[in-house]
């Protein structure tokens, strides 16, 4: 994706967001070397499988999850048999009576030209010794939509688990929007309506754990929110998060929480390989 990196601090500061430390300044703990990967558009935590991630390629691609490791190794391959990976942008983990379940979110739109975006959902898989693994199209449900004020480009999303909803953000406008809507699987697409917007853009990945606790990064800052009962989109639209000791990565287009820490993934940037970052919280 051809996205400057350099964000204006202008666009990025706002008088509502302040700097604290919660977590101590990233680490590189990993680089990703495998081919397969060239260009990590999503990271979140696996419930299946502890100590494990699921990530994604970004539009283009093929249909493929991959699972690895703190290392940031594959270690197994999931191949959405009769998807196409048009521009998958997100992947979130959520629970549901026990069992856990993976959503992949097809919700980039560039030049904002497509006639909806897509949310697919799968039983998480676990990880069986490294055999690649395959899912047929008859067993992926997907959750069609539009927006009501016209096509967008998105790229963060995240499930708030107490209110059994999607957040989304979207990235181009000044002025993000913010979504918020349950998981609905159908044939015609639904529209979505937008419940207000953030004084910030190009935002990139999203996360919330069960503790309540919301992370929200744009290229040049990432925001994060403590624990919370409150509706995410509520907390979000309030826009008083707190901005986390961050160096900017570039092409950060990947989040998540694991254990209380977090994570994020760079993409390829002038041939040099992606890094998995780690923030450790300050206990």
């Amino acid at each position: 994706m051809n996205i400057r990196v350099l964000v204006l601090l202008s666009t990025i500061a706002f008088s509502t967001a302040f700097v604290k430390q919660f977590f101590y300044s990233q680490q590189v703990v990993a680089t990703i070397e495998d081919d397969r990967l060239v260009e990590a558009s999503g990271i979140e935590e696996s419930y299946a499988n502890p100590g494990y991630f699921w990530t994604h390629n970004d539009s283009g691609a093929d249909p493929i999850l991959y699972l690895i490791d703190g290392n940031a190794q594959i270690v197994m391959e999931v191949d959405l048999k009769g998807m196409k990976n048009r521009d998958w942008e997100e992947i979130v983990t959520a629970r549901h009576e026990g069992d856990s379940y993976i959503y992949v979110a097809e919700i980039g739109d560039n030049k904002a030209v497509h006639k909806d975006v897509k949310i697919l959902r799968i039983p998480e898989p676990r990880f069986n010794g490294g055999r690649n693994i395959s899912i047929d199209k008859t067993n992926i449900e997907v959750m069609s939509f539009t927006y009501a004020e016209g096509a967008r480009d998105a790229e963060a999303l995240l499930y708030d688990q107490s209110q059994k909803e999607f957040v989304l953000v979207t990235k181009r406008e000044n002025n993000a929007m913010v979504y918020s809507f349950p998981f609905i699987a159908n044939e015609e697409a639904v529209a979505i309506k937008s419940k207000g917007t953030i004084p910030a853009k190009l935002f990139t990945a999203a996360d919330m754990n069960d503790q309540g606790e919301i992370l929200l990064k744009h290229y040049g800052a990432i925001y994060y929110w403590g624990p919370s009962t409150k509706p995410a989109v509520d907390r979000i639209l309030a826009w008083d998060a707190i901005m986390v000791d961050y160096i900017p990565e570039p092409q950060g287009e990947a989040i998540c929480w694991y254990e209380g820490d977090f994570y994020t993934i760079s993409e390829k940037n002038k041939g040099k390989p992606q890094e998995m970052l780690y923030f450790k919280r300050v206990r």
